[in-house]
């Protein structure tokens, strides 16, 4: 072999070490510093249900959903096609679903976002309901909904129609804020 080979055969064991270790250092740095921005996920559910209990066991929610995302660094689900059930003063279950749904702090308030139903199905027909919204908030420690958006809500006794609402499902009473509209169906 000549010299010309011998040194370009040198010159790229030469290149191809210092371009493996270049990389190899890089990818090791890389691994150890996160961007403040990154959100690093640390938990995925698929088709989940949790439920969540008074400390003498009965049911405080229930949270169904499609898909549930948790990030590390803020600690804020994302949940994907969610359902909420809660019980209501007479036992009856009050159904909440949404397209999306977002939590910020464990136990904080949850913030259902799109097309929001608001069901409730009871032995007594006089008793069920059914609220149309959007973007409502569910606060699962005081039980309180609310929206600032517009609102359908149609029960036996007729429809009402306004902007903003604020309701706790311990109490028999929906106040909404402006625009109120109603439709009183006659009792038989």
């Amino acid at each position: 072999m000549n010299r010309s080979g011998f040194f370009f055969l040198v010159f790229a064991i030469v290149i191809a070490i210092a371009f493996t270790w270049l990389n190899s250092s890089w990818l090791s740095y890389k691994g150890f510093v996160f961007d403040r921005q990154e959100k690093q996920i640390d938990y995925y559910l698929s088709d989940f249900s949790i439920l969540n209990t008074y400390p003498d066991g009965s049911m405080q929610y229930l949270i169904k959903g499609q898909h549930l995302v948790h990030q590390q660094s803020t600690r804020a689900s994302k949940i994907i096609k969610p359902t909420i059930e809660a019980r209501d003063v007479d036992n009856s279950i009050i159904t909440i679903t949404a397209n999306e749904a977002q939590q910020d702090k464990k136990n904080g308030p949850i913030l259902l976002e799109g097309k929001v139903d608001v069901i409730k199905n009871s032995d007594n027909k006089d008793e069920n309901f059914k609220l149309l919204t959007t973007d409502l908030s569910y606060n699962p420690n005081s039980r309180e909904i609310s929206t600032d958006a517009e609102l359908f809500f149609t029960s036996s006794s007729g429809d009402l129609k306004g902007t903003g609402f604020s309701t706790k499902l311990d109490e028999q009473e929906l106040r909404i804020l402006k625009n109120v509209q109603a439709k009183f169906t006659p009792a038989k």
